[in-house]
C-alpha cells in the first residue's frame, strides 16, 4: 500500500522567532517601514532589512508596497491571528516579570507630547538621575497614545482620562492655553484683545491641534485668517517661529515660564487636564515605580505656578 505525504501547508511560518513577529505585526499594524521603526524604537533601514530577511528565510513575500503604505499578503495574512495572539501572550508575560521586578536598574519608557516634554519633564530628571543613577529614562516624544498593554511605554502624561480598565490613572494638574507672542513682534506689531482682531495679525499655525474638540475656538480663527505664515505639526517648530518673531501662536499657559514671550488678554476658555498614567501589571516594578513616584512629586511641586487652572479639586491618589 503506496502512502501519501500529507500536504504542506502554504501558509508561512513566521512564529520560530518571537523578534521576527515583533517587526512583521509592527508593520502589518502601522502600514509602513517608518511608522515600525517608531514604535520599535530603532531604524527605518533596520525594519527593511528584518522584513526582507524575514522574507527570504521563508520563501514568501509579507508585505505589498502600495501608495497609501505597505499591505500584508494573502499569505502572510494565514498567520495574523496566530501571530498576534503570541504578542498578546508574550506582552502578558512581560508586564507579569515587569511588576516582579525588584531592580533598580535599567530603562523605563516616558511618553510624553513634545511641548510638555520638552519644557517641563526634561529638566526636572537631573535629580532623578542622582537619585538612581543606574535607571535609564527613556522620553518618547509625540502626540500619538503608545500602548503600555505591549510596553512601548512604561508610563505616560497624557491630556485625556484613559478608559482601559488596566490603567492607572492620576490628574496631576490642569493647564489653561493662551495666546502668544515675542516681545518684538508685540512692540511691532501690538497684541490683538479679541479673537476677532486676529483677522489683523499674523498666525504660526500647529496643525495638530485642529484635531482636538477642544481646541476649536483657536481652530476656528487660524481657518479663517489670510496672514498664516508659518505651518507645523510641531509644537516645538511651531515655538521657534513665535520666538523668532513670525507671529502669533496658540501654547499652554505654563509656556511662558521658561521663555520670553507675550501673552494676549484673551480668555480662550480652553483648560486641559494633565494624566500621568501606567499599567496596572507592570507600575509595581521596582524602578517604574520609582520613576511614577518622583514625577508625581515633580508636578505635586510645580502644581500651583505650573499647572493650575481656577480651583477644581487635584486628585492624585490614584497610581
Amino acid at each position: 500500500m503506496v502512502t501519501t505525504a500529507p500536504r504542506k501547508s502554504k501558509v508561512p511560518n513566521i512564529l520560530g522567532d518571537w523578534d521576527d513577529v515583533r517587526f512583521f505585526l509592527a508593520v502589518a499594524k502601522t502600514g509602513s517601514f517608518s511608522a515600525a521603526a517608531t514604535q520599535l524604537n530603532t531604524k527605518q533601514t533596520t525594519v527593511g532589512r528584518r522584513i526582507q530577511a524575514l522574507e527570504r528565510r521563508l520563501g514568501a513575500k509579507l508585505f505589498d508596497r502600495h501608495r497609501h503604505g505597505m499591505e500584508v499578503t494573502p499569505a502572510a495574512r494565514g498567520v495574523m491571528l496566530q501571530a498576534e495572539s503570541m504578542l498578546s501572550n508574550a506582552t502578558a508575560i512581560e508586564r507579569h516579570l515587569a511588576g516582579l521586578d525588584r531592580e533598580m536598574s535599567g530603562v523605563v519608557r516616558i511618553a510624553a507630547t513634545e511641548g510638555i516634554a520638552v519644557q517641563w519633564l526634561v529638566p526636572r530628571l537631573a535629580e532623578l538621575r542622582r537619585l538612581h543613577s543606574d535607571v535609564i529614562v527613556q522620553v518618547i516624544v509625540g502626540d500619538q497614545v503608545l500602548d503600555l498593554a505591549t510596553r512601548q511605554a512604561d508610563l505616560a502624561i497624557r491630556f485625556f482620562r484613559p478608559t482601559s480598565n488596566q490603567i492607572v490613572a492620576a490628574r496631576v494638574g490642569n493647564f489653561g492655553m493662551s495666546i502668544f507672542a515675542s516681545p518684538g513682534y508685540a512692540e511691532k506689531y501690538g497684541m490683538p484683545q479679541s479673537l476677532a482682531e486676529l483677522d489683523q495679525h499674523q498666525i504660526v499655525d500647529h496643525t495638530s491641534l485642529h484635531n482636538l474638540a477642544a481646541m476649536k475656538p483657536w481652530t476656528e480663527a487660524a481657518e479663517r485668517s489670510t496672514k498664516i505664515v508659518f505651518r507645523t505639526n510641531s509644537s516645538h517648530s511651531a515655538m521657534e517661529a513665535v520666538v523668532a518673531g513670525w507671529g502669533l501662536s496658540v501654547f499652554p499657559s505654563y509656556s511662558s515660564k521658561n521663555i520670553a514671550l507675550v501673552e494676549a488678554p484673551i480668555d480662550l476658555n480652553i483648560v486641559r487636564d494633565i494624566w500621568l498614567v501606567s499599567h496596572e501589571e507592570t507600575n509595581k516594578g521596582a524602578r517604574i515605580r520609582a520613576v511614577i513616584d518622583y514625577i508625581r512629586e515633580q508636578f505635586r511641586r510645580d502644581e500651583r505656578e505650573w499647572f493650575s487652572v481656577g480651583t477644581r479639586p487635584n486628585s492624585m491618589a490614584a497610581a
